[in-house]
């Protein structure tokens, strides 16, 4: 008999599932790890990431991503975690026994969202059988340049309910005889954390540090303090009543032959309430490269200096209301992608004015078509001014097309983060000429009230405005509607921009589409039971995806949105920011949306709009109601974006202080309240 216990419990011994510890190769982990940093001086964490590069010759694009990614100064700030096991485990016990602890802040710059010992759980939890491998995403946001402590106790279960257990290899890390730094910082990280633990102990672990997310816009943003400012009127006249103007055409440049322009009216009803608009010009530095990114520089000194200045062309709605002694009140516009400056911007410029607030607005980078493209004006006598349009979008297709947004959108995982950085430049600029005094009218007083700038971002601008509202300080208040993050989130779950996503895996060497001409990462929202993958080449998939957030975290809104008010920027008040979307939103989905809110940390400053309340009143309805924030299709669409302006408005009147109830308004058509305060954060589709 004793012979048999022994040889049962020596076999038991043997099957034990365990942790595996290989901290030098990133398929084993557990990842994150410094032990894939090296020292570096130049970098404000003092690391820079080491990542081990594959064969460069079978898997070029890996190698070209991964040697982005050894230019960066830590981890991704949301990362996706990833522990390997000897054996299949209880994927449903992830959740309890892996964990994420808050270490030190290595700056004291900002508040910070956590204090030191505080313990994030993981959510998104995904287990490859294949691999044996499981993967999360932590269920809080993290701070940038961060140290982190990745654990995973025996509170993990394996098939048959034992705990799982410790690699030798981590034991031999985390003992006292540890001769590595590495270990050595991994060990006094465990011993700090482990005994607040109640009913688990740490079987394995890594500590990992979190990039510098907004330090290359925070210094390009003082850089930009010793940029020439000044404003020119732009054509042969520059300021119109709208009451002399008998028509308003923007002809864009979609082709490289700039003799061919297309031709888009703009009605004159949508001026309502504006008594004049004007144009004009400044400068503006380009960081952007002509390979159309922002190289990396090491986060603890000065950034390159800009490749070039650009002109901006701007415009602005002034209210048919008498002017202030200081200038109208002013709100920038940042319109949506593949808008322009003069879609959306319009839509509200005339709820505005009648607010008596201006409106301004400039092209992001690579939008408004090709640069010939002019604003015709023709006034009620005849006469016809041409304006430039201020068009940015270049002739990236390589079939002499210029569309709506090229030039913003690379077809690599970099996708729109420098182009969103840029814009964000150019904004600041604009915002520096207003607060110096922006005279349009010739009278020597300026126009425009530098104590009272605001901002509305629509779609892709409420995204670069989540950047630029943590960053700029001359910012009142906020408005930032049907915006999200990730971008990679958005990409992937975005019935409208799902095919960017597809062209970054189908460009790849090897191409990655594992569904024809589609993809399925199998990928899972937050708060749903773990997923065990069963799709092939999906987790090489979610590995890109991951790869691209981590690339695009400098010039992704997640990367901006804690800084609203949970832990400001050095010279940031706390912000003031109205959040609006709708539910159904198939541009940017409802969790990619809802992200955005539970980072900045703001849901009770937000307002959620029941579409599909609306549609059973209205069927005709667009099912899509991305835009409601400026669409006239219908009479009923036309009236929720009316009021839905309104609000946004009268928000921003009131400084960000208070958030108009409009539900009276949209019960006299609907006869039911449409706008309401979540009490969660949705986070289905919901299409």
């Amino acid at each position: 008999m004793s012979k048999l216990l022994l040889l049962v419990f020596g076999s038991s011994l043997w099957a034990a599932t365990t942790v595996q510890f290989a901290p030098d190769k990133p398929d084993v982990g557990p990842f994150p790890t410094d032990f894939l940093t090296v020292p570096d001086a130049a970098q404000k964490t003092g690391l820079r990431v080491n990542l081990p590069l594959p064969d460069c010759t079978a898997r070029p694009t890996d190698c070209q991503e991964i040697s982005l990614l050894n230019q960066l100064d830590g981890f991704n700030m949301m990362p996706r975690v990833r522990v390997r096991f000897s054996g299949p485990i209880n994927e449903q016990t992830l959740r309890g026994g892996v964990m994420i602890a808050f270490l030190n802040n290595l700056t004291n710059e900002e508040h910070g969202l956590q204090p030191a010992g505080s313990i994030a759980v993981i959510n998104q939890v995904i287990f490859d059988p294949i691999t044996n491998s499981a993967y999360a995403k932590p269920d809080e946001f993290f701070d940038q340049h961060r140290r982190y402590l990745l654990m995973v106790t025996d509170a993990v279960k394996d098939k048959g309910g034992a705990a799982v257990v410790a690699d030798p290899a981590y034991t031999a890390c985390v003992s006292a005889s540890a001769a590595t730094v590495y270990c050595s910082e991994l060990a006094q990280a465990v011993n700090m954390i482990g005994p607040t633990l109640v009913n688990e102990h740490i079987v394995s672990a890594s500590v990992f540090t979190t990039l510098s997310v907004t330090d290359w816009m925070q210094r390009a943003r003082a850089q930009l303090q010793s940029a020439p400012i000044g404003t020119q009127p732009s054509g042969s006249k520059s300021l119109f009543s709208i009451s002399d103007i008998a028509s308003i055409t923007v002809n864009v440049q979609p082709t490289t032959d700039p003799a061919k322009l297309s031709s888009v009216p703009l009605p004159l009803a949508a001026f309502d309430g504006v008594g004049q608009i004007a144009f004009g010009s400044y400068q503006s530095p380009q960081y952007l490269e002509p390979q159309l990114f922002i190289p990396q520089t090491p986060t603890g000194g000065p950034i390159a200096q800009p490749v070039t200045t650009n002109t901006i062309q701007f415009h602005v709605f002034l209210p048919a209301t008498p002017m202030p002694a200081r200038g109208y009140p002013v709100v920038v516009f940042g319109h949506g992608l593949t808008d322009s400056a003069y879609g959306a911007p319009t839509g509200m410029a005339g709820t505005l004015a009648h607010a008596g607030v201006a409106t301004i607005a400039i092209n992001a980078f690579g939008h408004g078509f090709g640069p010939a493209g002019v604003v015709s004006i023709v006034d009620k006598t005849g006469k016809t001014v041409l304006i430039p349009a201020g068009g940015r979008g270049l002739p990236v297709r390589g079939d002499g097309s210029i569309g709506s947004s090229d030039g913003c959108i690379l077809p690599t995982i970099l996708g729109t983060r420098d182009c969103l950085r840029q814009t964000v430049v150019d904004i600041m600029q604009l915002i520096r000429n207003i607060s110096m005094g922006i005279d349009l009218n010739g009278d020597g007083h300026p126009d425009l009230d530098a104590a009272n700038i605001y901002y509305v971002g629509q779609s892709f601008g409420a995204i670069y405005g989540t950047m630029l509202s943590a960053i700029e300080p001359s910012i009142v208040a906020s408005v930032l509607n049907s915006g999200g993050g990730t971008i990679t989130d958005i990409s992937r779950t975005s019935r409208s921009f799902r095919q960017a996503a597809v062209v970054v895996l189908a460009n790849r060497t090897p191409s990655l589409l594992n569904a024809g001409a589609d993809f399925n990462d199998n990928n899972v929202l937050r708060y749903l039971p773990a997923r065990v993958n069963n799709v092939a080449g999906a987790m090489d998939i979610q590995e890109v995806f991951e790869r691209a957030e981590w690339l695009d975290m400098t010039g992704d809104p997640i990367g901006f949105a804690t800084h609203l008010t949970s832990t400001t920027l050095p010279g940031v008040s706390l912000r003031n920011v109205l959040f609006q979307y709708a539910k159904g939103d198939q541009t940017v989905p409802n969790p990619a949306g809802t992200n955005l809110v539970r980072a900045a940390n703001m849901r009770e400053e937000t307002r959620f709009f029941r579409w599909d309340l609306a549609r059973k009143v209205f069927p005709t309805l667009p099912e899509n109601p991305h835009t409601f924030l400026t669409n006239f299709d219908t009479p009923q669409s036309t009236y929720i974006s009316l009021i839905v302006q309104q609000q946004a408005a009268g928000f921003l009147l009131s400084g960000g202080t208070s958030i108009p109830d409009v539900n009276a308004q949209l019960g006299a058509i609907f006869g039911i309240n449409l706008f309401e305060l979540p009490s969660f954060l949705t986070e289905d589709l919901n299409f």
